[in-house]
């Protein structure tokens, strides 16, 4: 398993429960439109009734939700650049080896 699934089933999933139990919890006590408004910032979390539940919810949908998302695309985005640039050790030493010989002379071409 490489090590983004690995993260994503151990790590990840501890942060996606927290996120979803702290959804399921507003959504019972300020109602799921209202948890839903506030998670993504259409409403404030100081309008909400009671707000020491929307406040932390709020929390992670600024910045949390976003942070977990930027960073598993940027992994993503960083392997696959990897993957595409690197080269062989010897095929880099080779092709320098072959730059810094000097010209063939008059005399030693065919």
């Amino acid at each position: 398993m490489g090590r983004l699934p690995f993260w994503l089933l151990t790590r990840a999933a501890v942060v996606l429960a927290l996120c979803g139990a702290l959804f399921a919890m507003n959504g019972m006590l300020l109602g799921w439109a209202d948890a839903y408004d506030v998670l993504i910032g259409i409403t404030s979390p100081a309008e909400a009734d009671p707000q020491w539940a929307a406040w932390p919810l709020s929390v992670v949908g600024w910045a949390a939700i976003p942070a977990f998302v930027g960073g598993t695309v940027g992994y993503l985005v960083t392997v696959q650049i990897q993957a595409h640039q690197s080269r062989d050790f010897d095929a880099v030493m080779d092709e320098l080896r072959a730059m810094i010989q000097p010209p063939p002379g008059p005399g030693d071409g065919t």
